[in-house]
C-alpha cells in the first residue's frame, strides 16, 4: 500500500433507494473533519441514454446499466492512490441540515472527539449510491461498507412520498406503481446473492458479509436517524 492509499479512507454507504443511506453520509459529513462526498447519482448517464424497461415502457433508473460504472471506478481508484481530482458536478442537493437534536448531535461528537486519534491523519471519502454492492468488483474499491436495507413496504412508502429527483438533464417524477414495477425488482435481482437463500428479507450471507467487510443495517420504521447515525460512526471508527 503507498502512503497515499493508506490514508485516503473509501467509506461506501450503499442500499436500495430510500434506505436511509444518503441521510446518513450527509449526516456524518456534517459532524465528521474533512470528509469528502462523492454520489453514485452523479454518474448517471444522460437522460436520453437511460434504458427502457420493456415490460413497463418505463426508463428504468434503477439498474446497473443506467450508470457510467467505467468513469465511477477510474474516478475512485484515483482518489485511492492520492491523485486530485475535479469535483463532479452534482445533481444533489447541497443543503446539508442537520436533522439531530442538540443532544443527539452532542453525543455523537463527543464519540468522534473520543476517536480523534482514529481519524487523525485520514482522509475520509463517503460514497453513497445504490447500485455499490451489485457487483464484487465494485465492492472492492472500498475500504469500509455500511449497507443499509428495509422492508419492501418501507421502501416503498418513502419512495412515494418524494416529489421527484434531479437528473443530469432535468428532472425525473416517477410514474405510477414505478418502485414495485421497476426499483424494487432491479434491487432485489442485482442484491440477492448477498442474502441468504437469495431472499432479501433475510440477513447478509455472514460469509459474504465477512469477505468484504459489510456492516448490515436494517432501517425499517422503528429506526431512528440518531440511531443509524450512531451504528455507522461505530462501524467506521472500529475498521479506521
Amino acid at each position: 500500500m503507498t502512503r497515499d492509499s493508506d490514508r485516503v479512507v473509501l467509506i461506501a454507504f450503499g442500499g436500495p433507494s430510500s434506505s436511509g443511506k444518503t441521510t446518513v453520509a450527509q449526516t456524518l459529513k456534517v459532524l465528521l473533519p474533512d470528509v469528502t462526498l462523492i454520489h453514485l447519482d452523479d454518474f448517471y448517464l444522460t437522460d436520453s441514454q437511460i434504458p427502457v424497461d420493456e415490460a413497463t415502457g418505463y426508463q428504468n433508473w434503477d439498474c446497473a446499466e443506467a450508470i457510467d460504472f467505467e468513469k465511477f471506478k477510474t474516478y475512485i481508484r484515483n482518489i485511492k492512490s492520492g491523485k486530485k481530482q475535479v469535483p463532479v458536478d452534482s445533481i444533489q442537493s447541497n443543503d446539508l441540515k442537520l436533522r439531530l437534536s442538540p443532544a443527539e448531535k452532542k453525543q455523537i461528537l463527543e464519540r468522534i472527539n473520543q476517536n480523534s486519534d482514529k481519524f487523525a491523519r485520514k482522509e475520509l471519502v463517503f460514497i453513497d449510491g445504490f447500485m455499490l454492492f451489485h457487483n464484487p468488483e465494485i465492492i472492492k474499491l472500498f475500504d469500509i461498507e455500511l449497507f443499509f436495507h428495509a422492508s419492501f413496504d418501507t421502501l416503498k412508502k418513502r419512495r412515494e412520498s418524494r416529489g421527484g429527483y434531479n437528473t443530469v438533464e432535468g428532472f425525473w417524477v416517477d410514474p405510477p406503481d414505478y418502485f414495485a414495477n421497476i426499483v424494487w425488482p432491479a434491487f432485489v435481482n442485482s442484491h440477492k446473492y448477498l442474502f441468504i437463500d437469495e431472499n432479501v428479507a433475510n440477513r447478509l450471507k455472514p460469509e459474504i458479509a465477512k469477505q468484504y467487510n459489510i456492516y448490515d443495517i436494517n432501517n425499517d420504521n422503528d429506526s431512528t436517524l440518531f440511531d443509524l447515525v450512531q451504528q455507522s460512526l461505530q462501524f467506521i471508527i472500529d475498521n479506521l
